[in-house]
């Protein structure tokens, strides 16, 4: 835990390699699944700031790939707060049905966001675009896609170059699962008909893309927050307009990728990711400049990672202690 007089509390445990029985440590980079979201909201934002882009801008001005089923009048808003309506990707429960969905799409194939369409785009909409929020990896694709358009730049390349590099995140990246650097804990799924604990090289994209894959460690995440409440990377009027709450979700609302709660009436945002071998969490607490960071490179129940999550959130709310803002790293 870490708030702005320094690092409050800190665990880590666990192997990073099993095999070789290699341990984590407080340098180790994690896989953050949907955690990327809030980088590519984030690259949105500073493009909506250089007023390269709106909220109101329609994807279909901006992309010239075919869009088959999706509505012409989707926004970056709908994108961005999840209420497009855009049928979902990667809908699997379990490493048995992540199993059978890389079957049918093999996960070595999906290098680009372009190689996602084809997972989404002929697929009827679930509602009705605006009608309520739907969370979707879908809308994190297509967002990234316009970045590409707009910026006539890679990804990847853009959010290292525009979010990472200006803030010192130098452990933070998009890196393949068969080309992982050193320090980067590889990721383990139990399979229930082989009981046993797998690598899971082949049940998660090979590569990271606009809608999770990132890697990164707790002091990165630490120097995230910061900067982007600092308003390092854009203007605070931006930021203000990131953060606002829009739709109501189920553990708060949902601003422009990011979600907004509340404890003991203090506000705080937050995201999570949870793939196979991947569980993550970080939230941001202004009144404490207080930063939560949860990874971790096994499959943790998500009501028991969730449940840990809430009772360090209780805690850094309650005024009787204000100093506990931050869990850096988690067991594995």
């Amino acid at each position: 835990m870490v708030d702005n007089s320094g690092i409050q509390f800190e665990k880590v445990q666990g192997y990073r390699n099993r095999a070789e029985k290699l341990p984590n440590n407080r340098d180790t980079a994690f896989a953050t699944a949907s955690g990327t979201k809030l980088f590519t909201a984030a690259a949105v934002c500073k493009l909506i700031d250089q007023s390269k882009l709106s909220i109101d801008s329609k994807i279909c001005d901006i992309l010239q790939y075919d869009l088959k089923s999706i509505d012409r009048e989707t926004t970056i808003f709908n994108l961005l707060t999840h209420t497009s309506g855009i049928a979902g990707c990667f809908d699997y429960d379990t490493a048995e049905e992540a199993d059978e969905y890389y079957r049918k799409h093999p996960s070595h194939l999906m290098l680009k966001n372009e190689d996602y369409l084809p997972l989404f785009i002929d697929e009827p909409a679930e509602f009705r675009r605006g009608e309520r929020m739907g969370y979707s990896n879908s809308n994190f694709i297509l967002l990234a896609l316009v970045i590409e358009a707009i910026t006539k730049t890679e990804f990847a390349d853009f959010i290292k170059e525009n979010i990472f590099d200006p803030l010192g995140m130098e452990r933070t990246g998009f890196y393949a699962l068969n080309d992982l650097p050193a320090n980067t804990a590889i990721g383990y799924y139990y399979d229930q008909r082989k009981t046993q604990l797998f690598a899971n090289y082949y049940c998660i994209p090979i590569i990271g893309a606009g809608d999770g894959g990132i890697y990164t460690t707790a002091d990165d995440l630490k120097l995230f927050w910061q900067g982007l409440f600092g308003c390092k990377l854009f203007s605070k009027d931006t930021l203000e307009q990131m953060i606002a709450p829009r739709f109501a979700d189920i553990e708060g609302h949902i601003g422009l990728g990011v979600f907004v709660s509340e404890e003991n009436g203090e506000r705080y945002y937050w995201h999570d990711g949870y793939d196979n071998g991947v569980n993550f969490g970080t939230a941001y607490f202004p009144k404490s400049e207080g930063v939560l960071v949860i990874m971790a490179n096994v499959n943790i129940p998500i009501d028991t990672i969730g449940k840990i999550q809430d009772e360090v959130i209780a805690t850094i709310c309650a005024s009787a202690i204000r100093s506990i803002s931050l869990v850096s790293s988690l067991p594995t």
